[in-house]
């Protein structure tokens, strides 16, 4: 009777242990998923910073340019 509730006991401690290691794995692939669409953001995050500082250069040299008219005048 001991011998067959640890046998019973030991099957649902490893179907628990089971159960657990799988929803481990599935969590890591949900947050890999996550930190993926994250570091997708940041890169279009970089690009429209690059693309604003890009205007703004755009604009400098284009007020440089009309102070030099200006002044010419």
């Amino acid at each position: 009777m001991i011998f067959d509730t640890q046998i019973l006991l030991t099957i649902i401690l490893l179907i628990i242990e089971i159960a657990a290691f799988a929803w481990l794995i599935v969590d890591m692939n949900k947050s890999k998923k996550k930190q993926d669409k994250i570091i997708a953001l940041e890169q279009q995050i970089l690009q429209l910073e690059e693309s604003i500082m890009e205007q703004e250069k755009n604009i400098v040299t284009e007020i440089k340019e009309l102070k030099e008219i200006v002044s010419n005048k």
